[in-house]
């Protein structure tokens, strides 16, 4: 679905990443169309960076398409901020993965302790707590749903 995403970006489009094993996917399946168009929480997986992020992209140019691509762990850090986005008219596009994990370190602590401890999270409806903040919210399972 993410090479599907990236069929959608424009020449105004920024990327706003948020999160360890979906941002890890985005970073070979996503290009930028320009230069400093590609925000990340960097080398230590910093998590939470991204409504942040989009905030300053925003105030720096407020007609900026903004796509933030939130894993799903990440997303806990920053999903209030739906609601900073609506009350301040903050237009952005955030992309939810959903894998109902901490994926990224589940791989490694699964294999070393055998043990999937505090790396399960729950098949949540994003789209849902979207609608609640006053966004809009969709669910997208198929690639042929995203239109570029």
């Amino acid at each position: 679905p993410l090479l599907e995403v990236d069929k959608a970006l424009t020449n105004d489009s920024y990327l706003v990443m948020d999160g360890g094993d979906f941002v890890g996917t985005a970073a070979y399946t996503m290009r930028p169309r320009k230069a400093l168009a590609w925000l990340d929480p960097g080398a230590f997986g910093t998590l939470g960076v991204g409504a942040g992020f989009a905030m300053g992209v925003h105030r720096a140019d407020p007609t900026a398409l903004i796509w933030i691509m939130y894993g799903d762990g990440a997303f806990g850090f920053s999903l209030a901020e739906l609601d900073t986005f609506v009350r301040f008219h903050i237009g952005v596009i955030c992309i939810i993965g959903n894998d109902a994990g901490w994926t990224q370190i589940l791989r490694d602590q699964a294999t070393a302790l055998k043990s999937s401890t505090a790396c399960v999270l729950a098949h949540t409806d994003y789209h849902l707590v979207a609608e609640g903040f006053g966004a809009k919210g969709f669910l997208l399972s198929e690639k042929e749903q995203i239109k570029g």
